[in-house]
């Protein structure tokens, strides 16, 4: 990891904390098409003590860096829909694109990367959705 990767990651571990009590999603499946390998980081706060691979699924909040792009970012907003269900919700934003991804417990989404550096989300869990933009879910009958 270069210097500014590893200056980046310690930043954003403050503004990027996993809150346990409601990170029960996860990529499902990631698709890589770009020219480069991309980076999958996993932020974790100043002071924080825990066995790595313990947390790494499910996610909280994750950061997907494209190189010579950008960075696709997960953040983790806990209950923030008007539903019951979809009850769970994550904002991820990438350049001036934004999308919501709603889930009950367990969510799944498969990330696509495209060979001109685009992003698609596809909800594989049962019940999720990705929404474009900052729009609500359409809510199910419980």
């Amino acid at each position: 990891m270069g210097k500014f990767s590893t200056l980046f990651f310690l930043g954003m571990a403050t503004l990027l904390t996993a809150n346990p009590c409601w990170a029960l999603w996860n990529i499902d499946t990631l698709v890589n098409k770009w020219k480069s390998p991309v980076l999958v980081g996993v932020p974790f706060a100043i002071g924080t003590s825990s066995n790595v691979a313990g947390n790494l699924e499910p996610r909280g909040n994750l950061v997907l860096s494209i190189p010579g792009q950008g960075d696709v970012f997960f953040e983790d907003k806990g209950h923030n829909t008007p539903c019951s269900r979809p009850y769970w919700g994550v904002s991820i934003t990438y350049n001036d694109q934004q999308w919501g991804f709603y889930y009950d417990g367990g969510g799944r989404v498969n990330v696509g990367i495209n060979a001109d550096g685009s992003v698609s989300f596809t909800p594989s869990s049962e019940g999720s959705q990705v929404v474009a933009g900052n729009g609500p879910p359409v809510c199910r009958v419980p």
